[in-house]
């Protein structure tokens, strides 16, 4: 997983598909890169992120939830954008579209 810490803000770039079935792994990944990269604030880019499944959608939460502050998404396509809206996370964490 590709990540910048520049300025005190990490970005982590998602990629491809965040399902049940890589759902542990990229949680896992996410949690390794925290341990090591220490920032202000998170950002995650999802210009690359093709796919989100509930499962994905608890992985950001839960990320959210373990560092105690806002986290933002960006880069979202308009279809990821409405799945992170239906879900309600518009009232959780910074959202933007592409």
């Amino acid at each position: 997983m590709r990540y910048d810490n520049s300025e005190g803000v990490l970005t982590i770039f998602l990629k491809g598909d965040m399902d049940a079935l890589n759902a542990t792994d990229i949680q896992q990944e996410i949690g390794e890169i925290l341990k090591t990269q220490k920032g202000t604030s998170l950002i995650f880019d999802a210009r690359e992120l093709e796919y989100i499944s509930s499962a994905g959608l608890r992985v950001i939460l839960t990320i959210q939830k373990e560092l105690g502050s806002k986290i933002s998404v960006i880069n979202l396509s308009e279809e990821l954008l409405e799945i992170f809206k239906m879900a309600g996370f518009q009232y959780l964490m910074e959202l933007k579209g592409v």
